[in-house]
């Protein structure tokens, strides 16, 4: 049995078969990007803090530019102070990547414990059904994970964000690249199969 998608779909399959090569091209930058970060942990790790850092600058010019242009809107002080944190938080960043990058990596680590204790919280709720062990064994690898980067910080800060920047970028990349093979050997048969009726 053959599940059918919607025509547009069927579209958006036909664009990424003809356009493969630019889908293949971001998944090997991502996979040299993501290699590089693993290898070189501490510049994955300031490229992460720097890349952060502008855009909360970002945010903050445009939370600014919504509180000027909002002016009568009773929430315009909080999005101007908002403008200001991302701005002066953004700046910090900047003008000190070793320090935010060890602040951003203490984030990450308490993250990580706490989405993994709740995932234990949940996987207790939801145990006997399939897949509670899944959220077991996730949630015992997150709380493991932020432990591990907590214990060993600051000096986790000078590794860390690479290489989870680096593991996402090789992810992702895998990804990309399966996809664009996947997509160019469907439109390939597709184009024969038209030639061939």
């Amino acid at each position: 049995m053959s599940l059918r998608y919607p025509l547009h779909t069927d579209r958006f399959a036909e664009q990424l078969g003809r356009h493969w090569g630019w889908l293949l091209a971001l998944g090997i930058v991502e996979l040299i990007g993501g290699a590089a970060a693993i290898a070189m942990p501490l510049i994955g790790t300031l490229v992460s803090t720097f890349a952060y850092g502008w855009l909360l600058i970002i945010a903050g010019i445009l939370y600014g530019a919504h509180a000027f242009r909002t002016r009568g809107w009773n929430g315009v002080i909080w999005h101007a102070a908002l403008a200001l944190l991302y701005l002066v938080i953004g700046s910090l960043l900047l003008l000190n990547p070793l320090a935010g990058a060890a602040a951003l990596t203490l984030m990450v680590a308490v993250l990580l414990f706490v989405t993994g204790a709740l995932q234990i919280v949940l996987a207790s709720r939801v145990r006997p059904r399939d897949g509670w062990g899944g959220f077991v064994f996730g949630g015992v690898l997150n709380v493991a994970l932020g432990v591990l980067l907590m214990a060993g910080w600051p000096g986790t800060a000078l590794w860390a964000l690479g290489i989870l920047l680096g593991v996402n970028l090789v992810f992702s990349g895998v990804m990309h690249t399966w996809l664009a093979l996947a997509c160019h050997s469907g439109h390939r048969d597709d184009t024969h199969s038209m030639h061939a009726a």
